[in-house]
């Protein structure tokens, strides 16, 4: 047993079952075992890869994108990049080359030391923080890709009698899922779906929703804007908890500290969130919508124009994978934020204005 399977356990013990999300922030968070704090997780030896290793080209869109902003801004000197969880540092590293000298302030924000000593040498004199609230106060364009998935869920069933909580329990020794009735439950129990039937799982990330608040509020004070770029829905998928570990699906109680343990994003949730703290929405939209009204089919022609036939193969499909619909291209969607004052941003369909208020 992994000393923070151990630690699950006593607390447990002591305290009796415990939330999916506390679960999930213990497992992924710990200060010392906790998955994002000790393990190596991304590249084919990790367990997942992300779009800026799958195709270089995503990066160079998203540089090209904020590109876009920084001319409609006159130029600013001052304006900084910050990216939320960088990786191995290869989006920054891809973004600055479209940028070039153009913007010279990058910022990553991340807890985990073996990304840290990678993003240092793929990304020129970026700086690291560990919080949202440790950065600089000024003009701020944020990029989150596959950030979002990461906070902790809420789990809730509908059952014969009442709402219940999905929470962790020991049975044997061994880690198992039940349903309790919390206090969280009874108190969503007349804000439930009528829709929702016996049985029935329904997800709700309140850490999400308290990290869109303070974004948002970082931008309405110190103008900027924000992308992001994840897995999800729009109408409620139920149960979409997943763990992964050398990019195979596995139990997400197994092995805590030792597995990505994820769930789905909800976009009509944080996109609604977004709205009550009263900044511009843009999206959501697919990636692959968005890739190819950024221009993403003319980079690849560009690219192949250089390049061998190897090459060219390799671009094609790293492309592919991420626009085409039965791979990433529906499945993962991208939405921004922005400020009253900053300037409408390229690749989207449809936006609320910051005059939006959900009642």
């Amino acid at each position: 047993m992994t000393i923070l399977k151990s630690k699950i356990k006593k607390t447990i013990e002591e305290m009796g079952p415990i939330s999916l999300a506390e679960f999930m922030k213990i497992a992924l968070t710990d200060t010392k075992n906790g998955y994002y704090r000790k393990k190596m997780p991304l590249g084919s030896k990790g367990d997942f890869i992300t779009s800026p290793d799958i195709s270089q080209i995503f990066g160079e869109i998203i540089g090209i994108w904020i590109l876009d902003l920084w001319i409609k801004l006159n130029k600013p000197k001052d304006l900084q990049i910050v990216d939320l969880g960088g990786g191995r540092g290869t989006l920054l590293s891809d973004v600055q080359r479209v940028l070039k000298n153009k913007i010279q302030n990058y910022i990553i924000i991340d807890i985990n030391n073996e990304l840290i000593k990678l993003q240092k040498q793929a990304v020129e004199n970026v700086l690291h923080f560990e919080n949202l609230r440790d950065i600089p106060r000024k003009p701020t364009i944020f990029i989150g890709n596959e950030f979002l998935d990461t906070f902790p869920v809420n789990q809730f069933i509908l059952t014969e009698s009442c709402l219940k909580e999905v929470c962790i329990n020991l049975d044997n020794e061994e880690l198992i899922f039940c349903h309790q009735r919390t206090n969280l439950s009874k108190s969503l129990s007349d804000k439930k779906s009528p829709e929702l039937k016996v049985n029935d799982i329904f997800e709700i990330n309140f850490e999400s929703r308290k990290f869109i608040k303070k974004i948002s509020n970082f931008i309405k004070e110190n103008d900027g804007g924000a992308i992001f770029f994840d897995y999800g829905y729009t109408v409620n998928k139920g149960d979409t908890l997943q763990a992964i570990k050398k990019n195979k699906f596995v139990n997400p109680l197994d092995d805590p500290g030792n597995v990505d343990i994820t769930s789905h994003v909800d976009f009509t949730d944080i996109t609604n969130q977004a709205k009550k703290n009263m900044v511009n929405v843009w999206g959501p939209d697919t990636q692959s919508f968005f890739l190819e009204k950024m221009g993403a089919r003319e980079r690849l022609n560009s690219l192949e124009s250089v390049s061998d036939d190897r090459a060219k193969e390799e671009l094609r499909l790293g492309l592919n994978r991420l626009t085409n619909n039965d791979q990433m291209g529906e499945l993962f969607k991208v939405f921004a934020i922005t400020s009253d004052k900053f300037p409408s941003p390229e690749g989207f369909t449809c936006v609320t204005r910051s005059t939006y208020r959900v009642e």
